[in-house]
């Protein structure tokens, strides 16, 4: 679940296999380690990485702005919608007596998300423009909506429901939210990677379609293999068009 394209597993690896279980599962449980002294130790390690991430796009050469539309829309967008993805791994990563496996994955979330988040700020402010989206988001794809409406958010009422599940019932929840979370997040993405105009934008774009792919399917990899319930009013996310986007197809013809 690696953020970059050389990180990437072959693609075909990843297609669900009724029955199959991640192959995480079947390792010793690691050890839970995302508490106390760790959670500080991560802040430094991320605010670390996003200063390294900002002195790189400060030497990129030209003082052109390469970005067009497509390219600042998506980067605003995306690292909002990141925010909320961050926000329900800190959820689950407080809970007690969940499955390390679930929790590793939650981690690797975090991670690389305030990874993309850091890469997002420094290039829009590289370039004079804001980082933070208007109160109309998805514009910049034919599809505008109010922020509070962004495609693929939890609902006020879905983030207090996670942040009081327990035990099995707070990791299907946890499952069904992320997925649709990231399902939107790629459907972006796919968009960004054939439409936008800076190359180091679009390849960051089409390699978040990959990686949040791999997670969708590693993550209903998991619920089957421990028998966990699609909470009413989910589907399954393996059963979703975006999962097949135009971007991810072309890359691997």
């Amino acid at each position: 679940m690696a953020v970059t394209p050389e990180a990437l597993a072959d693609p075909g690896a990843d297609e669900p296999v009724e029955g199959d279980a991640d192959a995480r599962t079947t390792e010793p449980p690691r050890e839970r380690w995302f508490s106390g002294w760790h959670v500080a130790a991560l802040v430094v390690a991320v605010a670390f990485l996003v200063g390294a991430i900002a002195f790189v796009v400060g030497q990129r050469d030209g003082d052109a702005d390469p970005l067009n539309a497509v390219d600042v829309g998506f980067m605003q967008d995306m690292g909002y919608h990141h925010e909320q993805a961050v926000q329900m791994s800190l959820l689950l990563l407080a809970k007690e007596g969940l499955d390390p496996n679930l929790t590793s994955y939650a981690q690797e979330i975090i991670i690389g998300q305030r990874y993309e988040q850091g890469v997002f700020s420094a290039t829009l402010d590289r370039f004079h423009h804001d980082s933070e989206p208007g109160d109309t988001v998805m514009g910049w794809m034919g599809e505008p909506l109010p922020i509070d409406k962004m495609t693929g958010l939890a609902t006020d009422a879905q983030m207090e429901q996670l942040r009081n599940a327990t035990g099995k019932d707070a990791e299907a929840l946890w499952i069904a939210l992320m997925s649709e979370h990231h399902l939107a997040g790629l459907h972006m993405a796919d968009y960004a990677a054939r439409h936008g105009k800076d190359e180091t934008t679009r390849n960051l774009a089409l390699s978040m379609v990959k990686n949040q792919r791999s997670e969708v399917l590693d993550l209903a990899r998991y619920r089957t293999s421990h028998d966990l319930p699609i909470p009413k009013g989910f589907s399954d996310p393996t059963q979703d068009q975006r999962l097949n986007p135009l971007s991810f197809r072309d890359s691997t013809d």
